[in-house]
């Protein structure tokens, strides 16, 4: 399986788990030797403040650019030397968010259980397909996934969402990231779970996930593109 080359978190909402899910995937693709780097698009900078460059997770790669005119360079930059090139984005719609979904051959768009949450998914799904419009973009579409985060395993509201979602058509993955505490625990020390705890079920989580996104990317080249 080929990774995706530029990864964009997106979506229109805070507090969906963009910078913990950007730095989980980072840790966990450096744990299986790959050599990803990391764009802080988002102004509040939550990853490269906390982001030690001598500590367990320094051979990852942290830019800061939260600039329109700017963030397309910085992934070029980036992904010229690393793969994957994993970009966290506002939690709002700017400017920004859409010239580095552009770049990206995947939007992972993350949501929370809840009817704020899935209104803004969608709308950065259709952000996605309107950007597939786009010269810059035309005959190679960006492919969006929507990924749960947040969940209670079993919970009635995780299984009422996926199902609508599903039944809308919308892309939705398998893997869901459960509510766990060891998240915002390791972000406070700019870390994630695949590099202090690979055993942990957070970090089978994570791995489930990139597992997903990669094979769904490399094996259908172009699966449900927005």
């Amino acid at each position: 399986m080929t990774l995706p080359k530029v990864i964009v978190l997106a979506t229109g909402k805070g507090g969906a788990g963009k910078s913990a899910l950007s730095r989980s995937l980072a840790a966990h693709w450096l744990a299986t030797k790959q050599s990803p780097a990391i764009v802080d698009a988002d102004p509040q900078m939550s990853i490269a403040r906390l982001h030690d460059p001598d500590g367990a997770m320094g051979k990852v790669t942290v830019v800061t650019d939260p600039e329109a005119e700017s963030v397309s360079t910085s992934i070029a930059e980036l992904a010229e030397r690393h793969t994957p090139v994993i970009v966290d984005t506002a939690g709002f719609r700017n400017q920004t968010t859409i010239m580095a979904a552009i770049a990206a051959d995947l939007v992972l768009i993350p949501l929370k259980p809840s009817a704020e949450d899935v209104a803004e998914a969608i709308a950065m799904y259709d952000l996605v397909g309107e950007l597939n419009q786009t010269p810059e973009r035309k005959g190679r579409p960006i492919v969006a996934l929507m990924v749960m985060t947040m969940t209670t395993p079993n919970a009635v509201i995780v299984r009422h969402i996926r199902n609508e979602l599903e039944k809308g058509g919308y892309p939705i993955v398998d893997a869901e990231i459960s509510q766990r505490v060891i998240y915002p625990e390791l972000s406070i020390r700019g870390l994630a779970p695949s590099i202090v705890d690979p055993d942990s079920a957070a970090s089978r989580d994570i791995a489930r996930l990139a597992t997903e996104i990669t094979k769904k990317v490399s094996t259908h080249g172009r699966v449900k593109a927005a």
